[in-house]
């Protein structure tokens, strides 16, 4: 009986990934899964609105959210978790992803997380940096 090479085997394992790649969605279908996935979480915030725009920097994922100043980080993780997780579905990839926290005080004015994408990805997708990492270095806040 003939052996069968070793590179045949890796050809065959490679062939599914390569016939069926990732799926990838337009940005509509994009907008219309948003609130779906904030739905099925329980401890998710609020969504206030969804939109994908292209801007100087390049493609935008932004996201409103209502966040009660006691959860504000845990609203702001939650919020890019999805645009990250949504994010890298997308037909055409995004440059930012931007999370606007309209708080539930009168007094303060809505704050606006703007986060580099690849970074923003590296963190919550391929787990190459960390949450502080990604912290420190790939968002910055502005107050609207």
């Amino acid at each position: 009986m003939r052996q069968v090479p070793l590179r045949y085997f890796f050809y065959i394992l490679l062939l599914p990934a390569l016939l069926f790649p990732k799926p990838r969605f337009s940005d509509t279908q994009l907008k219309a899964m948003t609130p779906r996935y904030f739905a099925r979480n329980h401890s998710a915030p609020e969504l206030l609105g969804v939109a994908i725009y292209k801007s100087n920097k390049g493609r935008v994922f932004q996201v409103d959210i209502a966040v009660d100043r006691n959860r504000a980080n845990n609203d702001l993780g939650f919020a890019y978790t999805a645009l990250t997780t949504m994010g890298q579905y997308a037909k055409k990839p995004f440059q930012q992803f931007i999370v606007v926290m309209h708080y539930d005080q009168r007094e303060r004015p809505p704050r606006v997380a703007v986060g580099e994408a690849k970074c923003s990805l590296d963190c919550f997708i391929r787990k190459k940096v960390s949450y502080e990492y990604w912290w420190e270095n790939c968002i910055y806040f502005q107050e609207m």
